[in-house]
């Protein structure tokens, strides 16, 4: 591979030992990619079907799949838009995987932007529990809480918080945390030209002490009994190893467990450890997927704490909203409102101040001058049956297409309309005289 300086391959031969040859010989292969099924919008049949691709499940993820690099558009499809899959690396999907998730879970994703792993909780709690994204840099907030609503999560609360105050506040909240810890990013060097560009052996070092605090302070939010996670995409064992073993002599409080799982290979054993990491595990070219590494921790006693909810009486007149939601939608919601914006909260996801917040449930519009305007986050929650008006097109109407670029197109109903391709919610729009005025987001939109 070009751009590689010898240092890397020296790093590479001390790193991985008797793995190195075997990695040198899929170095200059193409990268692997896959799609992940979001089975709140759709099931794997639908998908698969729909895209008329043949694909092979991937051994991370059971709703993940191969795809061909021949393959090219895929994030312009019907299907994307709408939420029914998630285009990400296949062992990307693994350290998910290793948390357990069950519906009705309370769930951190510390480090959640661009969202690829908070989407995959997110299918996993089916809707029920709490998931709670949060990401420290704020310019990357912004992704996290669009493909969050993409592919419909109504149960999230989105933060850009120092993981230290978050944790602190919200010590012994959760029944599962993830660490998906900034990295060096060596596992991705086939995949992205920055990972080469940038790679210098120094960037271990740094990487390792940010990873050692981010993961401390993860530990905080542990409940008693509840599991910790944390994986990286690099191969440094200063990063992956070094880092939990050096966590693990820290807190006596956490025990490593064996990932329930058919992939990768055990953590390496030459890295004069302290603690038996072969529970721990490695992915690299030859295990499917591009570089890994995945620990799974278990936090001893039975402390456990209630996340507090800060809200407030509702003091805005919502009567608007409610009109409208009684007039397009079959259940019963409520909701609250901050300033003009409204949003529904359901059971367990909590409105919380001081954490840099930015979203916590459904955004369900706006109220203007006495009225209420819908948002594209609150039909992308929703299911065609749910909903009393909807356009159900077929993904070769020509009217998707033309509804995904931002044009209006004709309609039999009246009034705000949910459109669907396939019995999948896309979007909306409301119609008059024939023709549905289009509100699809326009920084979505198919140029």
């Amino acid at each position: 591979m070009t751009g590689l300086p010898p240092e890397f391959y020296e790093c590479m031969r001390s790193t991985l030992g008797a793995d190195y040859d075997e990695y040198i010989s899929m170095l200059d292969n193409d990268p692997y990619r896959g799609l992940r099924v979001n089975t709140l919008k759709a099931d794997d049949y639908t998908v698969m079907s729909l895209l008329g691709l043949e694909m092979k499940k991937t051994p991370f993820c059971d709703n993940g799949y191969y795809i061909s690099n021949s393959i090219k558009g895929l994030g312009n499809h019907p299907l994307h838009h709408a939420g029914a899959f998630y285009l990400q690396e296949p062992s990307a999907m693994s350290a998910v995987s290793a948390l357990g998730i069950r519906p009705g879970m309370k769930v951190l994703d510390l480090c959640a932007a661009p969202g690829g792993k908070s989407t995959q909780i997110a299918a996993a709690l089916q809707g029920s529990g709490l998931l709670w994204s949060n990401e420290y840099v704020r310019k990357r907030v912004s992704i996290l809480a669009s493909n969050l609503e993409r592919c419909g999560v109504g149960n999230a609360v989105i933060s850009n918080c120092d993981t230290g105050v978050l944790c602190e506040e919200l010590a012994s909240c959760f029944d599962a945390v993830l660490v998906d810890a900034p990295c060096s990013g060596e596992g991705m060097i086939r995949r992205e030209a920055n990972a080469v560009s940038e790679w210098a052996l120094s960037n271990r070092t740094m990487c390792a002490e940010r990873q050692a605090e981010i993961l401390n302070n993860g530990a905080k939010a542990v409940k008693g009994g509840g599991t910790l996670v944390y994986s990286t995409c690099t191969l440094s064992g200063e990063e992956n190893e070094q880092t939990v073993d050096s966590f693990l002599n820290e807190h006596p409080d956490f025990h490593l467990v064996d990932i329930d799982c058919e992939y990768g290979r055990p953590a390496y054993s030459h890295f004069n450890t302290v603690n038996d990491l072969s529970s721990a595990r490695r992915i690299i070219y030859s295990d499917g997927g591009e570089g890994h590494f995945v620990a799974k921790m278990i936090k001893s006693g039975d402390e456990f704490c209630q996340i507090a909810d800060h809200r407030e009486i509702n003091k805005t007149d919502l009567s608007s909203f409610y009109e409208f939601y009684k007039d397009n939608f079959y259940d019963e919601v409520n909701a609250v409102s901050i300033g003009d914006s409204v949003y529904i909260v359901p059971e367990n996801v909590p409105i919380v101040k001081n954490l840099g917040v930015v979203r916590s449930g459904i955004f369900a519009g706006e109220l203007k001058k006495g009225r209420f305007v819908p948002a594209h986050h609150l039909y992308m929650c929703k299911k065609p049956d749910e909903c009393k008006k909807v356009m159900m097109l077929s993904i070769d109407d020509v009217r998707v297409g033309q509804f995904l670029h931002g044009a209006e197109i004709p309609c039999e109903n009246k009034g705000w309309c949910g459109v669907a391709v396939e019995n999948i919610l896309l979007g909306f729009g409301k119609a008059s005289s024939g023709m549905l005025k289009n509100h699809y987001p326009k920084g979505l939109r198919i140029c």
